[in-house]
């Protein structure tokens, strides 16, 4: 059966500090994608509604999409469609779907899933090349990122999305966009699920098309400012180098994630000039105990002697940190404290409360690291930043850990910066 209309649908994400922070891009993929096919979409974007002010367009097919902590809000959305329309069909897509199918259609009113990337296989079934059957898990395939269309920005209210918010203290611009470079992380932390995701493998657009997808959101959007929201965009450091060349006469200020290993310096020169303004690393931890049980491939000295650098540049950095990882200590958390303290180069910090996210490795093996996970969870309260009925954490000594390190940050803190 071809289906002429699709209806692709954002949940709110409450739980963040602002769900109008940065849009959904996967769906936003998706949206030009299967336009470029010659089919109608649309996208419903529910960020910051309650359900009271929910409005879901028609079509003829819906889809989904989510992360864990918005399992609640998928199912409801779900199960608000099946109402209205039972003999419609309903698929789900994006992370949760990808780490848990079967948790997605046992738990729900969904009629299938789409597993990993799903622009080829939403096209294939958009089209009536695959038919739609019951409790069904179709399995996404990878594509040449620069045969994607760019993101379909204008199918939502793209500029609610663009008043700087977490990241405004960087610089003083009217608008923030972000923007999507590459696929996958070649790295396999403990308590990310990037290798479910992408298999670590990693995939990237071309410098070509990353400066014209950066003049898009700078001539149709007025974004001053860009988000490169890639797990680590320093992978390549050739590539990277022909990005700024390409990005320096441009005039647009931007940021990125890296990692400590292998500082250049040269290379962060010339990020600079071409308008980047600051690097966020994940530093995790204090202790190098706890780096090596997370798979971190890193060491406190190494981030030291990264810091060191790049506050030679004039590049401000954005630390990350995560306390609650299983098998954490006083001790442990004493050694971050410390990390923070003899950083002071370090800009700002944020901090987050470790969840074992499905696909991760925790969540997959959590014998192995002695952590007790409830698989019959509904995710609600699966944040890392807090929410958690006043508390940062429902477990009083996590909670207690977070505080500290909260306080010990101080006015570094990312949510006092913003």
């Amino acid at each position: 059966m071809k289906y002429n209309k699709i209806v692709l649908i954002i949940p709110p994400s409450p739980w963040l500090i602002s769900d109008r922070d940065i849009p959904m891009m996967g769906v936003l993929y998706l949206s030009s994608y299967i336009k470029s096919k010659g089919f109608d979409v649309s996208v419903c974007d529910l960020s910051g509604l309650e359900e009271k002010d929910w409005y879901i367009p028609v079509g003829d097919i819906y889809g989904v999409t989510g992360v864990s902590p918005q399992f609640v809000y998928m199912k409801r959305i779900i199960e608000k469609l099946k109402e209205r329309e039972p003999d419609k069909p309903v698929i789900v897509g994006g992370v949760h779907a990808t780490c848990l199918p079967n948790h997605v259609l046992e738990n729900t009113m969904a009629d299938a899933c789409v597993v990993g990337e799903g622009e080829a296989i939403l096209a294939r079934i958009m089209d009536g090349w695959e038919p739609i059957i019951n409790n069904s898990v179709y399995q996404g395939s990878p594509m040449y990122l620069d045969l994607a269309p760019m993101p379909d920005r204008g199918a939502i209210d793209y500029f609610s999305y663009l008043t700087p918010r977490t990241f405004g203290y960087m610089a003083n611009v009217r608008r923030e966009g972000s923007i999507i470079t590459g696929r996958g992380c070649p790295f396999a932390c403990r308590f990310c699920a990037s290798k479910t995701l992408y298999g670590g493998t990693t995939r990237f657009h071309s410098p070509a098309r990353v400066a014209a997808e950066m003049a898009v959101m700078r001539d149709s959007y007025g974004v001053e400012m860009v988000n490169f929201l890639d797990d680590t965009f320093i992978l390549s450091k050739g590539r990277v180098a022909s990005i700024c060349r390409l990005l320096e006469p441009m005039g647009m200020k931007w940021f990125c994630l890296t990692r400590v290993s292998d500082p250049d310096t040269g290379l962060f020169l010339k990020m600079k000039d071409a308008g980047c303004l600051s690097l966020a690393i994940g530093f995790e931890s204090g202790s190098n105990r706890i780096l090596e049980k997370m798979n971190k491939k890193a060491t406190i000295e190494q981030a030291k002697t990264f810091i060191k650098d790049v506050s030679k540049t004039g590049l401000m950095i954005n630390g990350q940190l995560i306390v609650g990882f299983p098998g954490e200590t006083d001790e442990d958390v004493e050694l971050t404290a410390k990390f923070i303290r003899e950083t002071p180069e370090v800009d700002t910090f944020g901090l987050h409360v470790f969840q074992a996210f499905p696909g991760c490795d925790v969540w997959n093996n959590p014998d192995k690291y002695g952590a007790v996970i409830d698989r019959n969870t509904d995710f609600s309260d699966y944040h890392t930043i807090g929410r958690h009925d006043g508390r940062y954490h429902k477990d009083d000594v996590i909670d207690g850990r977070y505080r500290y390190l909260k306080s010990v940050i101080g006015d570094r803190s990312r949510e006092l910066r913003k």
